[in-house]
């Protein structure tokens, strides 16, 4: 018998939720300086701490405490998605791992919710890739009008609902560090 949410499924958050709810209160107690987050089929777990080896045995802890409730619940885990990432302004890299399997810590940016995060929060690959998905808005838009010959009325809202969105995707996260942030954005 499958057991399981299904990807893919418009029952899959709900199910996902229902499925998984017991896990936050059962982490989340045994390890109070945890925050469990969820969005739709991803979670995550953040440990704040003042060293690399501190932050590492949180997680671990929280690692085996989600180990023993997924046995408990017949539950498994996919160990090949699982990755830990270190969030600091310094320079040095982590070199622990997480929890008995050793999850390294990710030393390249993850994608999480749309969002590209680097261990700094620089946010450079974010803005990257989502300038690359601008551009190619815009080149298909481009192509649109030139065949169609759109007005420039309808060439200006799909340049604001294709290119303009997908520049700005995440933008909050860095819009109060750029000069001139007090100011309103332009519409």
């Amino acid at each position: 018998m499958e057991t399981g949410v299904p990807q893919g499924s418009p029952v899959a958050p709900i199910l996902f939720t229902a499925y998984l709810s017991g896990i936050f209160d059962r982490v989340e107690a045994a390890c109070p300086s945890i925050q469990g987050l969820s969005f739709v089929d991803d979670v995550a777990w953040w440990a704040e701490g003042k060293s690399k080896k501190e932050v590492a045995e949180a997680l671990g802890r929280v690692a085996g405490v989600a180990m023993d409730w997924a046995g408990t619940n017949g539950v498994t885990f996919d160990h090949a998605k699982t990755e830990a990432m270190f969030l600091s302004k310094r320079r040095r890299k982590p070199t622990e791992s997480v929890g008995e399997r050793q999850v390294p810590f990710n030393q390249h940016a993850t994608r999480w919710l749309g969002v590209w995060i680097d261990s700094k929060m620089a946010l450079k690959e974010h803005h990257s890739a989502r300038m690359k998905k601008a551009r190619r808005a815009m080149h298909c838009i481009r192509h649109l009008t030139g065949q169609m010959g759109l007005c420039p009325d309808a060439c200006k809202r799909a340049l604001v609902a294709c290119v303009q969105a997908s520049a700005l995707y995440g933008a909050e996260l860095w819009w109060g560090d750029r000069k001139g942030a007090g100011r309103k954005p332009v519409r």
